[in-house]
């Protein structure tokens, strides 16, 4: 059994309580918010916590996991280089994970993108985002990750990406390839948060048993080719 320590109590905590109950291997070991004085001291063995809270929880969950030697899954965006850069220093005493989306889809999307770009690197390349009005962040964690998917295989210094704010989107993620007389468009949609929940708890089944280290989203996908068999690695 996988003890989970949750930090946030929002939508995505309690979604990720409900999707936990699917789970025979997993248990909702307590709650972390240290705004509302819950410091998670009397929670006992912990393996993993995953993050759906705040930037500004950086230190205190970084303190945390290294204190309860857990590995730490941060599933919030929004983090400055600096901070990115101490997320990645964790990693020498723990096993961390930094996800702008735990989707399989997406990330399926970013193997994709990686494998199509260069071939494509003379159109126009766009990024559209659309999500809830009370996401903070615009461009989007998940944008911004598909953005530098692409620069990395294209050489591109930048790629323009579009966000939209609106009623209750879970999360919508466009990439358009513009050519002369032709459009390709690789899009993806989040119609329930249910989809991100069941890709953290996944995540932290598999990071939990890493040794320290700063491990990527893609470490944690693997795909199956239909007509072969062949495992195919997002990396």
């Amino acid at each position: 059994m996988i003890n989970i320590v949750l930090c946030g109590q929002g939508a995505m905590g309690k979604t990720i309580e409900q999707e936990a109950t699917t789970y025979n291997n997993i248990n909702i070991a307590g709650i972390l918010s240290p705004r509302n004085g819950q410091y998670g001291e009397d929670l006992g063995k912990v393996d993993v916590v995953i993050d759906f809270s705040n930037p500004a929880n950086l230190d205190f969950l970084i303190d945390y996991a290294t204190r309860k030697k857990c590995a730490l899954l941060i599933c919030t965006t929004g983090f400055s280089d600096e901070e990115k850069l101490r997320i990645e220093e964790a990693g020498k005493l723990i096993p961390v994970l930094l996800s702008s989306n735990t989707s399989v889809g997406i990330n399926i999307m970013r193997k994709m993108l990686k494998l199509i770009s260069n071939e494509l690197r003379d159109f126009d390349i766009d990024i559209v985002e659309r999500h809830h009005n009370k996401k903070i962040d615009s461009p989007s964690g998940t944008a911004k990750t598909l953005a530098e998917d692409i620069k990395s295989v294209t050489g591109r210094e930048e790629i323009e990406m579009h966000s939209l704010r609106a009623g209750t989107i879970p999360g919508e993620h466009l990439v358009i390839f513009s050519g002369t007389d032709e459009i390709i468009e690789i899009k993806h949609t989040a119609f329930s948060k249910k989809i991100f929940a069941r890709g953290a708890l996944d995540i932290a089944i598999k990071l939990c048993k890493k040794a320290a280290g700063f491990y990527e989203t893609e470490d944690m996908f693997e795909f199956k080719g239909k007509e072969t068999g062949k495992i195919i690695n997002i990396a």
